[in-house]
């Protein structure tokens, strides 16, 4: 497959922008440690909208991965569940993507894709390093979290 020079430079100015979001909101005081805002998708919704649903999977695996090779935290247990998250956010996007103005706006894609991310989290910390039990309390104030961390990256996404 062939892809033109300005595709692939505008792909990897994309990558810059998202990885350097994702970095900067290590750096932003939080509600609770593992709630982050999310800005890095508002790039990678967009990075969908312009590239397609492919690019934008591409775009949030080497945001989540180089992002924790930069920050230190590959393959560490906070890498697996962010990339866990990533991966499950990105693939329920990238099936309601193809209903957007249809079924879904940005928003709602936006929304459904970090109520995943969470859920996926849950699962997957409640899987390997607690007892899911013990986590699902966290559930409810992570599923309010999400609704709007969501909707915000929805209507920035919407507005540019």
């Amino acid at each position: 497959m062939q892809y033109s020079t300005k595709k692939l430079a505008y792909f990897i100015l994309f990558l810059s922008i998202a990885l350097s979001i994702w970095l900067l909101e290590e750096f932003i005081p939080r509600p609770m440690p593992w709630i982050k805002f999310g800005f890095s998708y508002i790039v990678i919704l967009l990075g969908m909208v312009y590239f397609g649903i492919r690019w934008g999977f591409a775009l949030a695996i080497m945001r989540t991965f180089l992002g924790s090779l930069i920050m230190g935290k590959l393959l560490s247990s906070g890498f697996i569940l962010s990339f866990a998250g990533t991966v499950a956010a990105i693939a329920a996007m990238s099936l309601l993507f193809p209903l957007r103005n249809k079924l879904f706006s940005l928003i709602g894609i936006s929304i459904a894709g970090a109520f995943t991310h969470i859920a996926t989290q849950f699962i997957v910390a409640g899987l390997l390093f607690y007892r899911l039990d013990a986590l699902i309390w966290l559930l409810p104030i992570s599923s309010i979290w999400t609704v709007v961390s969501g909707t915000l990256v929805g209507i920035i996404t919407e507005y540019i």
